[in-house]
């Protein structure tokens, strides 16, 4: 499961999804729902629940939150400005409580889409993990630009030193409008699976590319076929990328919500998600899945109008 837990964040990174969106930012789950539908996730078998935002770590609850689950690894996706001598201590005691940090490449890649003094920040933090035991990733914006730098064996081999155990590389998508430029070519979408699997075997590291790895999975895992999303208001979405929901779940139960017909549409059509042309198949059929919601008898529109604006825009 991946829950972004809040929409406020401490930066404003070009290109970022969660803004671009234009959710109504009212309603914010409770600390007491949010412990509440993680505990319906460990209930039901859950072991993996990405943690994201926004920026996760402006809601300090999730912290004892993770801890009363021991049994659930937690992969905490943040841009480590929050992370202080206190929170080092955290991530050395709570071993299911992964920091996976966000960079863009060297200074100039990140601090260029992050703001100045984030990549600084950054490398303090893991130069502050040296000789604790603190597993730890990077979360990797793949763009045109960027690729080259951050998918080189160099760049690899120096974090894989340093003692990265997880590259996450996540292909752009271009939400925000205008930022279409940034988006990997075809042959770098191809590419990229090709480097996560050779590096599976030259380095001591787990590497994960989003949405490239689905393909070896066959496709799009979204909407229950491998995971599903909750947004900080509690919908139940296919997707980080796919805002639209027939389900919240501060009116029922997560068991319950899983049973969503839009989630089960989704599913029954897997074949119009394939991902043989790269790229996050959601977001380019993003029309369909639009139409899938809209049409269903009796269901319910949980997203604002601004939202649909936005995620409806011509490809």
């Amino acid at each position: 499961m991946i829950f972004s837990i809040t929409e406020r964040c401490n930066l404003s990174c070009k290109g970022c999804y969660a803004q671009a969106f234009n959710r109504k930012r009212e309603g914010e789950i409770s600390p007491e729902k949010l412990e509440d539908i993680i505990g319906q996730a460990h209930d039901l078998g859950t072991s993996i629940i990405i943690i994201a935002g926004g920026e996760p770590l402006v809601r300090n609850e999730i912290i004892s939150i993770i801890a009363s689950h021991p049994d659930i690894i937690f992969p905490v996706f943040t841009n480590g400005l929050l992370i202080d001598e206190e929170m080092m201590s955290v991530l050395e005691k709570q071993k299911n409580l992964i920091p996976i940090l966000s960079i863009e490449g060297d200074r100039e890649e990140t601090d260029s889409r992050r703001g100045a003094g984030v990549y600084e920040h950054v490398n303090k933090i893991i130069s502050k993990t040296q000789g604790k035991n603190i597993f730890w990733g990077l979360s990797l914006t793949l763009e045109k630009d960027n690729f080259n730098l951050i998918t080189s064996k160099g760049f690899v081999k120096e974090l894989s030193r340093l003692g990265c155990k997880i590259f996450f590389y996540v292909s752009y998508v271009p939400v925000k409008h205008g930022t279409e430029d940034m988006c990997l070519t075809s042959e770098q979408e191809k590419k990229i699976v090709e480097i996560v699997n050779d590096y599976k075997h030259k380095f001591p590291a787990l590497f994960i590319a989003f949405p490239g790895s689905e393909e070896e999975m066959g496709g799009c895992l979204a909407s229950g076929r491998g995971f599903v999303h909750i947004n900080a208001r509690g919908d139940l979405e296919p997707c980080p990328f796919a805002p639209y929901s027939d389900t919240n779940l501060k009116e029922q139960s997560l068991k319950d919500a899983l049973g969503s017909e839009f989630l089960k549409k989704i599913r029954e059509n897997h074949e119009n998600l394939k991902e043989t042309k790269g790229g996050c198949a959601l977001w380019e059929n993003r029309q369909w899945v639009a139409s899938l919601l809209k049409d269903s008898q009796g269901e319910r529109n949980i997203c604002s109008s601004d939202t649909i604006q936005s995620f409806e825009l011509s490809p």
